[in-house]
């Protein structure tokens, strides 16, 4: 099964006055973006002016931010240290037996934040933490005339709670048409960073999500960015939202 979910039909957040916009492929609540596998919640935000989330709470879930323009400066009550990322880095908070954090996020900047359940009822039994990963120290691979940059999986050094997590971004420097394998026991969503072209011969566009279930290839034909996340169809444990 492949669905296209289009950024209208995504749920759509405006906050900070008009400073802060969201659109959320995977966000519980609506039918069309509804959590699945270990994926609980998924926004891409756009800053237009300096915003600031207080000091706030979050336990159990596995929570990574992924800076693409701008910067965010994070402090959290694990490192009670201010750090800085910038556009090409990302974060994972292991939040387990609980942690509190805060995000003063500049002018400009575009982001992902996503939460995973890494068996929640196991996670908040362990101390929490969190870790900085800087863009310099993750390269993309050519394949097929594809870069691919690996955020989280087997070819990463970033270290997950999320048993059988893969996060990659494609980029697609000219037009190509390729059918990309998929595992076909394993779910994706793929996500439009910028650019368009057609998957399986519906055409995409910036912000738009693709939903892939039970399906062992795709076929792409397009120029721009594409990440994406796999997570396995059917999980060991069950997940906190079930």
């Amino acid at each position: 099964m492949i669905q296209i979910i289009k950024k209208s039909e995504q749920f759509n957040d405006v906050i900070f006055g008009g400073r802060f916009f969201a659109n959320k492929p995977v966000f519980n609540g609506n039918e069309q973006t509804k959590p699945y596998s270990n994926l609980f919640y998924w926004s891409n935000g756009y800053v237009t002016e300096p915003c600031e989330f207080g000091l706030h709470p979050h336990e159990g879930f596995e929570i990574m931010t992924f800076i693409f323009e701008g910067s965010n400066e994070h402090y959290d009550t694990a490192t009670q240290t201010w750090t800085s990322l910038n556009a090409g880095d990302f974060q994972i908070i292991q939040s387990n037996s609980g942690i509190k954090h805060q995000e003063r996020i500049a002018k400009g900047t575009r982001a992902f934040q996503i939460w995973f359940d890494p068996n929640f009822y196991e996670a908040i039994k362990l101390e929490p933490s969190y870790t900085d990963y800087h863009g310099k120290n993750f390269q993309p691979k050519e394949e097929n005339g594809i870069s691919i940059l690996t955020y989280v999986g087997k070819e990463s050094t970033a270290k997950t709670l999320t048993p059988n997590l893969t996060i990659k971004k494609l980029t697609f420097d000219t037009q190509t048409k390729i059918d990309f394998p998929l595992n076909d026991s394993m779910s994706y969503t793929f996500y439009v960073l910028n650019g368009k072209g057609f998957a399986n011969n519906q055409a995409i566009e910036k912000d738009d999500a693709i939903r892939i279930v039970n399906t062992d290839k795709i076929n792409i034909d397009f120029q721009g960015e594409l990440f994406y996340i796999e997570t396995p169809t059917v999980l060991e444990y069950k997940p906190i939202w079930m």
